[in-house]
């Protein structure tokens, strides 16, 4: 009996994901560069990883590193800071903070910052606090193929991989 739970929960939430798709979202990379979201995502799919908070650059850079993403090449993938519409005012400063922290041109590429409501683009992806990091499969065309939430594990790279089309 918990087995069919378990898989019960597993099909309702693949058929959950698959009807979410990626919000309309014009923002910068960290060189300058002005990108609409999810149509200038550079792969199909692209990985996408969402953050709230500065301290949870480790947890990405853990999924990163496991996946074995590298700067240049290989998989699409892009760091997703949201920081909110009260940070917009502070933008210029909280871009340059970011940029002190990466050098490269390719990761500030990679790294686009969001300042929009978080609590909308939350909403329109399921997502339900800004706690964890959230790791999301998505196409230009909006399709998130995979929405995962937290820490980097074993299970949840088989569930990432599994969700490629």
């Amino acid at each position: 009996m918990r087995t069919l739970v378990v898989l019960v929960i597993m099909v309702l939430s693949t058929t959950a994901q698959a009807d979410v798709v990626f919000p309309n979202v014009t923002a910068d990379d960290l060189n300058g560069r002005s990108v609409n979201l999810p149509a200038d995502f550079p792969g199909t799919p692209t990985i996408v990883f969402i953050a709230y908070k500065r301290n949870q650059q480790p947890s990405i850079d853990s999924w990163v590193e496991r996946l074995g993403l590298r700067e240049s090449g290989g998989q699409a993938w892009v760091e997703l800071p949201v920081v909110g519409l009260g940070a917009a005012f502070f933008r210029s400063f909280v871009d340059k903070g970011m940029r002190a922290g990466i050098t490269s041109i390719s990761m500030r590429a990679k790294t686009i910052t969001v300042y929009s409501s978080r609590n909308a683009f939350n909403r329109s992806l399921g997502i339900d606090g800004r706690s964890e990091i959230y790791v999301a499969l998505v196409d230009p065309d909006g399709t998130v193929h995979s929405l995962i939430k937290g820490d980097v594990t074993e299970a949840k790279v088989n569930q990432l991989r599994a969700a490629y089309p």
